[in-house]
């Protein structure tokens, strides 16, 4: 009889803590990408795994979360609770 090994366990990658100073940061270049329409690259933490997006900030909805990112032809809406950082 021979023994079947366990699976191995999978590594569960804790969300990325923020300072204030790093809010800050975000905050700042995703205004200067819509005011000035400068492409940025934002990278979102969701579902336990970390996503790239880059593209241009074409609206922001504070009452909603909500971050619209205009990628190509498409138009993509984020959660800004997501967002960990922007380039």
């Amino acid at each position: 009889m021979t023994a079947i090994p366990k699976p191995p366990k999978s590594k569960v990658v804790a969300s990325p803590k923020l300072t204030e100073t790093d809010f800050l940061e975000i905050g700042e270049r995703i205004g200067e990408s819509k005011e000035f329409d400068v492409e940025v690259e934002i990278t979102i933490y969701a579902q336990k795994r970390f996503e790239s997006v880059t593209g241009m900030v074409t609206e922001i909805d504070g009452q909603q979360g909500k971050l619209s990112l205009q990628v190509g032809y498409e138009n993509i809406k984020i959660n800004m609770n997501n967002i960990v950082s922007v380039k």
